[in-house]
């Protein structure tokens, strides 16, 4: 059981550990977060920073995370606190039965406004309608600025009394007869009884320092900018093999890919850059002919790539390992800045209380013993 008293070392300043690190300020334990670069500089910072309400048939901790995470947000962006651009998501289906599946798709998400569209009202987001069977439209799903949100988190965390540090590596976990003692960093030890692996795609590295098993991959995230002849509204669109697309400003469009499956990722070394291949650029002007025709050939004006951790059943690993006080909070397969504020909340009260909360109990590391005793 994860101790209730003692200093907590959160490793990874990205949206996930800077939202432990916030939440878990409110109680009385000292809290330190690390970060090997700026606050919000990996994963966080290459994100689109869409929250997406609807994922698919999963269980109801799912919904509930969703929604715990939405309700932070809505509060913050209420007051002004946030940004937000409601833009909606739009998951595009080219054949009939694929949009029986996205209309019972309606019933799983957090959002009870989802409606399903036809083919000629999905033209009024300049989409071939004869390319198409239907779509899901999530009207208030919307963009967030990843940068704010880390910055809004650790403001306030340090106002409250954490501890945080940027350029510091760690380099190693410290224990005492199976259990956590502290941390090794670049820049000398730090002492502390919990040690929270939030570190994004170094997540992987330090479960090796420490000796860890725990079922983490790498999937490349693509972005490229274009600037088109795009005059209709966008919101984020899912099409077929995971390319997705999203209007930005008045004529440009974003366009990425949300490759997110397990079997298909590896590990990659997180500090070595990956250039945008030439076959993403061909995937995304297929599609962009096929489906969108009135765009006309997008003048690519921006570009770049970052790395996704995710797990096997596309949820995160939020639980404590064989080491005493070392938990896992890693692998959201895409859905950090979706899933971020709920996580946060959910470990602070797990540690303040001793008890895991229930919306935790379907993220547990168990759920992969066999992916575990196989890696």
């Amino acid at each position: 059981m994860v101790a209730t008293d003692g200093p907590v070392i959160v490793v990874g300043g990205g949206i996930v550990g800077t939202s432990i690190a916030y939440h878990l300020a409110s109680g009385e334990r000292p809290v330190v977060l690390l970060e090997r670069d700026r606050l919000g500089s990996g994963t966080t910072g290459s994100s689109i920073a869409q929250f997406v309400a609807h994922l698919g048939p999963s269980d109801s901790g799912e919904h509930g995370r969703r929604r715990l995470a939405r309700d932070w947000y809505d509060a913050r962006i209420a007051d002004g606190q946030l940004s937000f651009e409601e833009i909606g998501t739009l998951r595009i289906s080219r054949t009939e039965r694929e949009f029986e599946r996205l209309k019972r798709l309606k019933s799983h998400g957090t959002d009870v406004r989802a409606r399903s569209l036809r083919p000629q009202e999905l033209a009024a987001y300049g989409i071939d309608p004869d390319r198409v069977s239907g779509g899901l439209l999530t009207p208030t799903d919307g963009v967030l600025d990843p940068g704010q949100i880390v910055q809004y988190m650790a403001e306030r965390a340090r106002d409250a009394g954490v501890r945080i540090e940027t350029g510091t590596e760690v380099t190693d976990v410290r224990t005492e007869d199976g259990s956590v003692s502290g941390v090794q960093t670049n820049g000398g030890t730090i002492e502390g009884s919990v040690v929270v692996n939030a570190a994004g795609p170094w997540a992987p590295e330090l479960n090796d320092a420490v000796g860890v098993s725990a079922p983490l991959r790498h999937t490349e995230g693509p972005i490229v900018v274009l600037e088109t002849d795009r005059s209709d509204p966008l919101p984020l669109t899912f099409l077929e093999g995971g390319i997705y697309l999203r209007g930005e400003g008045a004529s440009k469009v974003l366009a990425g890919s949300f490759a997110s499956d397990y079997e298909g990722a590896t590990r990659h070394d997180p500090d070595h850059a990956r250039p945008v291949t030439q076959s993403f650029h061909l995937e995304v002007a297929d599609v962009l002919e096929r489906y969108f025709p009135s765009y006309g050939d997008g003048k690519l004006i921006n570009e770049w790539n970052g790395l996704r951790t995710v797990t096997p059943d596309g949820r995160p690993i939020v639980d404590e390992a064989a080491v005493d006080g070392y938990v896992l909070a890693a692998g959201p397969s895409g859905y950090g800045v979706t899933l971020a504020p709920a996580i946060g909340r959910l470990v602070a009260e797990w540690f303040e209380t001793g008890g895991k909360p229930a919306l935790l109990e379907s993220l547990s590391l168990g759920r992969f013993e066999s992916a575990i005793e196989h890696a």
